[in-house]
């Protein structure tokens, strides 16, 4: 029955085609809302051309007049023509899971579309497209006879189809199981549209001269849609993957059951240093092969953690990597998630604060050996202050007995016996200050006048040296070191009071400077005692220790000041003892070549 409306005759075909129509419609609104996803803007777009060829088709079928038809068939390469094109753009963004297609590819792609259109709509100029136009009243139909460009078109278009279906086919072969069900059902979608042509262009269709493509075309659209729906399949991949996995920090990669890489986001570019979409459908003992403790991870089906670290740029690096494995809705094993985590900074921050805890640790050891060496020094020195001060007492009492009885002579000797105590308590009271000082202060280390600084030393010494008439001898010159005045003078006064102490009768000390390769000089005073045997050289400079605790007066703290100076100045302190006898100090100074620092 055919219905009469302004002159078109709307008949059956007509009707299936406006169908096809509003179903493509209905698919259009179906995918809009997935439309950020890979490939599904250019699968709208297909189904707009799809739609375009329908309505066209039943218009076509619905006017009586041949001049309309050709006129309406020539409008429907407006959806025909891209129709290939759109659905390879499709296939490509979908299996690749890109969101965004070359322009110049898309161009190139469109060439042959574009000049198909201008060469229909100008055909009657050189039938090039289709070489002539038979009518069939009875049936209400066109045929046309193709002619060379149509069959140009024909393949371009069959090429792109057939790349379209390797597509899919090659995708399907390398997710999990799940998401191959889901292709493999696009795959069964996409078969109409190739069998509905060929049939049409072979004139194998069971109406003559009936195309199907445009019905078949809007057909896998629905088939896509019902995917959609049923099995959420563009919500699995790509929203979670363009809306996460790309921009996440952390490396990911998917492998499937066979070990196969199916994925891996930027962040892996930059943590293994590989090449884009480089190792995708390879084996992942091929891809990295340099890393056997990331690769042992993934033969277990339980959740692993591991370090490993990579040198990238002269800098080593380290990563936290979690292998987790997968499972499809049916439970059965079907690939790996690794996730690789940057701990680089975690790391540092670790070794930063071991090195803190070191230098606490450092810090507790010395406090407690400044405990240590004032417990000893408690130990070592009370007992000649005692002394000094207990003689202070005495002699004061008897000085009051002796002034009494008008013992004068008496009188002087006790004055001569309280100064002496009293210059000995100053002068270990001077040497604790000095160690103090030495612990707490910060100096400036400048160029030494070293002459000075020795005779000054001799100026605190001169009683003593002139009590053991001690025998001096100094170079004329001395070379310039590095150091702090007061201390390196407070060096020289222990020196010089061990020497006189226990050197020869009268002691004959020799002082001299001698510059080293390392860039210090070394400053030294020999005696003329009778020298040190090797247990005592080892042990001189240790806490308190004296020389000859038996044999002379003294609290053993000046050489453990010594010591400590030179630790401050970043110097060194020794002593040897020559086969001939006597013994030589010394102490290692920087160079006055140097510029002066502060000390740290």
């Amino acid at each position: 029955m055919l219905i009469n409306h302004i002159g078109y005759h709307f008949g059956t075909i007509s009707h299936l085609m406006f169908l096809t129509v509003a179903v493509g419609i209905f698919t259009i609104f179906t995918l809009w809302k997935h439309r950020t996803s890979p490939g599904i803007k250019y699968l709208i777009y297909l189904e707009i051309a799809a739609c375009i060829f329908a309505f066209t088709y039943g218009m076509e079928f619905g006017t009586p007049l041949l001049e309309a038809k050709i006129w309406w068939s020539k409008l429907s390469y407006f959806g025909i023509a891209f129709l290939p094109v759109f659905y390879l753009l499709f296939t490509t963004a979908f299996s690749q899971n890109k969101q965004r297609i070359p322009p110049l590819r898309i161009v190139l792609l469109s060439v042959i579309p574009v000049l198909t259109i201008l060469l229909v709509l100008t055909n009657e100029s050189h039938r090039l497209v289709w070489t002539d136009v038979v009518a069939a009243p009875q049936k209400n139909m066109v045929f046309y006879n193709h002619g060379f460009w149509f069959w140009i078109y024909w393949f371009y278009s069959l090429i792109l189809l057939m790349g379209g279906l390797t597509n899919l086919i090659v995708s399907s072969s390398r997710p999990s199981s799940y998401y191959r069900s889901q292709i493999i059902f696009l795959l069964l979608g996409s078969f109409f549209p190739i069998f509905g042509n060929i049939i049409y262009v072979m004139r194998l269709n069971p109406i003559p001269g009936f195309d199907w493509t445009p019905l078949s075309f809007v057909f896998t659209g629905l088939v896509i849609s019902f995917g959609v729906i049923r099995f959420k399949i563009f919500d699995l991949i790509p929203i979670a993957r363009n809306k996460l996995v790309d921009v996440i920090s952390d490396g990911i990669i998917v492998t499937n059951a066979r070990g196969i890489i199916e994925d891996y986001n930027p962040a892996v570019y930059k943590f293994l240093n590989v090449e884009k979409n480089a190792y995708l459908g390879k084996p992942f003992d091929e891809a990295f092969p340099q890393y056997k403790n990331l690769r042992k991870g993934l033969d277990k089906l339980k959740e692993n953690k591991l370090e490993i670290s990579i040198e990238h740029r002269n800098r080593l690096k380290y990563y936290e990597v979690t292998s987790t494995p997968l499972f499809d809705h049916h439970q059965k094993f079907s690939g790996k998630l690794i996730i690789i985590h940057n701990i680089t900074a975690a790391k540092r921050s670790e070794k930063a604060l071991r090195e803190a805890n070191r230098q606490l640790q450092e810090g507790i050891a010395s406090r407690e050996k400044l405990i240590a060496d004032l417990d000893a020094f408690a130990h070592t020195v009370a007992h000649d202050i005692m002394n000094t001060l207990g003689a202070i007492v005495t002699a004061s009492d008897l000085t009051k007995a002796y002034l009494a009885n008008k013992d004068y002579d008496s009188v002087s000797d006790l004055n001569n016996l309280v100064e002496r105590s009293a210059n000995k308590t100053l002068h270990i009271t001077r040497e604790l200050l000095t160690l103090a000082s030495v612990r707490q202060q910060e100096v400036n280390r400048l160029p030494l006048d070293m002459a000075a600084i020795i005779d000054e030393a001799e100026n605190r010494l001169h009683n003593m040296i002139a009590e053991k008439q001690a025998q001096i001898l100094k170079p004329e010159k001395w070379p310039v070191a590095i150091g702090h005045a007061p201390w390196v003078e407070e060096v020289w006064v222990n020196y010089l009071s061990n020497g006189i102490k226990y050197g020869g009768t009268p002691p004959v000390l020799e002082l001299g400077a001698n510059p080293l390769k390392t860039g210090f000089i070394r400053f030294w005073i020999k005696d003329n005692g009778a020298g040190l045997s090797e247990e005592e050289q080892a042990s001189l400079f240790n806490k308190y220790t004296r020389l000859a605790p038996k044999g002379a007066p003294g609290h053993g703290l000046g050489l453990s000041i010594v010591k400590r100076i030179m630790e401050k100045l970043d110097g060194k302190v020794g002593v040897t003892s020559p086969k001939g006898g006597g013994s030589v100090f010394y102490f290692d100074l920087p160079t006055g070549e140097a510029q002066p620092s502060p000390n740290n």
